[in-house]
């Protein structure tokens, strides 16, 4: 999976939020806040990685259960599929 053309992150002070450009405004009002694991996980999204990759960055960059980061990339994931923002 990984992050659909026309969605840009920008960061706007202390926040990091994915904003729709071109088309995808389109079809996307709005925009996505995240915080510093979200981020990561976005930057990641960059390229086609899997559900497992995600988890295994989160394992590497803090300090965690696997449970607790499959849950975390889970959730993301869902939100980012709901606003339609994967492939």
């Amino acid at each position: 999976m990984k992050i659909k053309q026309g969605f840009i992150l920008k960061q706007v002070a202390n926040q990091y939020v994915v904003v729709p450009v071109d088309k995808a405004a389109i079809n996307f009002n709005g925009m996505i806040t995240l915080n510093h694991s979200s981020k990561i996980l976005y930057d990641a999204l960059a390229k086609d990685v899997t559900e497992q990759d995600l988890v295994n960055i989160l394992l590497e960059e803090y300090d965690l259960s696997e449970e607790y980061a499959v849950r975390d990339v889970k959730s993301f994931i869902k939100l980012l599929e709901e606003r339609n923002v994967i492939e």
